[in-house]
C-alpha cells in the first residue's frame, strides 16, 4: 500500500448524495474506501428516501452548507483523492467544480447520475448541462452508464460499438479518461478510453437484478486504488474485479434489490471455482 508520509491510510473525499438504505451514495463509498484500507470522509449534496424497493424523493442541500463542507474538509490538508456522485442540483456542481480548480493536482472520479434505477431525477437540467459542459474536463475520469454516457454526449448508446463512440465523443469534449459501463448489456463490458487506445474489460453478467449501488461502488473502488497510488487504467481493472466479487458476494437486507457486499474480503468465504476476473482488450484508435 501507498500510505502518506504520516503512515495512515490515504483519506478520500466522496461529494455525493445520502442513502438511508446503505447501499448506494456515501454510504456505499465510505465501505468501498474501508475495504480498500482508505479512510472515508463525505460531503453531503442530497438526502434521499430510498430502501431496497426504490427511490421516491431527493432534497438537495444548499450549495452554501456543501461549500463549507467541503472548506472544512480541505482545510485538514490530506485529501488523496475524491469520488463524485450524485450533485441534486447545479448550485452544487457549480461549488464541486470551484472545488476542483482548488485542488487541481488531486485525483477525482465523477459518477455522473443523473437518473435513479426507479426513474427518479437526481440532476436539475441545468445541471447537467453545467456537468457536461464543465465538469467533464476538470476530474481525471468519468465513469457514465449507458443512458448517462448517451446524454452527455448527445449519442444513443445501446451497443458496444456505441459505448467506444461515446467514449471517442466524451474525450473529444474535453474528458481526460472515460469508462463507459455496460453492465446493462448481455455480457458485463466496460470500454476505457484515455485518449490513447481504447480497451474493453469484460467480465461474467452476475445478479443482474440485484447491484444496488453498483456504479456508486465502481467509482469509489477506482478512487480508492487512485489514492494508493496507482494510474488510472490500473484503478480501472482492479475496481471492475472488486465490483464483480462484491455483486457474487452480495446478500438481501430487504426485500428489493440487493447491495453489494462491500466487505467481502474480510469475511472467511473461500473464492468459488467460478470467480472470473475482467479480461482487457485493446484496439487502437481509429
Amino acid at each position: 500500500m501507498n500510505y502518506p508520509a504520516s503512515g495512515y491510510a490515504p483519506v478520500v473525499l466522496t461529494i455525493a448524495g445520502f442513502d438511508p438504505g446503505g447501499g448506494a451514495g456515501t454510504a456505499a463509498d465510505l465501505k468501498t474506501f474501508a475495504a480498500h484500507n482508505c479512510y472515508g470522509v463525505a460531503a453531503i449534496t442530497a438526502m434521499t428516501i430510498q430502501n431496497t424497493q426504490g427511490a421516491s424523493a431527493v432534497y438537495p442541500v444548499e450549495a452554501s452548507r456543501l461549500k463549507e463542507c467541503l472548506e472544512s474538509l480541505q482545510a485538514d490538508g490530506n485529501l488523496r483523492a475524491v469520488k463524485i456522485g450524485m450533485l441534486a442540483s447545479s448550485a452544487n456542481a457549480k461549488v464541486v467544480a470551484d472545488f476542483l480548480d482548488a485542488n487541481a493536482s488531486l485525483p477525482s472520479v465523477l459518477d455522473p447520475l443523473l437518473r435513479s434505477s426507479s426513474g427518479l431525477d437526481l440532476l436539475d437540467a441545468g445541471g447537467l448541462e453545467f456537468l457536461r459542459d464543465h465538469l467533464l474536463r476538470r476530474v481525471s475520469l468519468v465513469t457514465p452508464n449507458l443512458d448517462e454516457a448517451g446524454a452527455l454526449a448527445g449519442l444513443k448508446v445501446e451497443s458496444l460499438e456505441g459505448m467506444k463512440t461515446a467514449t471517442r465523443k466524451l474525450v473529444e469534449m474535453g474528458a481526460r479518461a472515460v469508462v463507459v459501463t455496460g453492465g446493462h448489456l448481455d455480457k458485463a463490458i466496460d470500454v476505457f478510453f484515455d485518449g490513447t487506445a481504447i480497451e474493453t474489460f469484460s467480465g461474467d453478467r452476475i445478479k443482474p437484478d440485484h447491484t444496488h449501488g453498483t456504479g456508486c461502488t465502481f467509482s469509489s473502488a477506482i478512487a480508492s486504488n487512485l489514492a494508493l497510488g496507482r494510474n488510472v487504467r490500473d484503478s480501472v481493472m482492479l475496481a471492475k474485479a472488486y465490483v464483480a466479487e462484491a455483486i457474487r458476494k452480495a446478500y438481501a437486507t430487504g426485500p428489493g434489490r440487493m447491495p453489494l457486499n462491500h466487505f467481502f474480503r474480510f469475511q472467511q468465504h473461500p473464492r468459488g471455482a467460478d470467480y472470473a476476473p475482467a479480461v482487457a482488450e485493446t484496439e487502437p484508435v481509429r
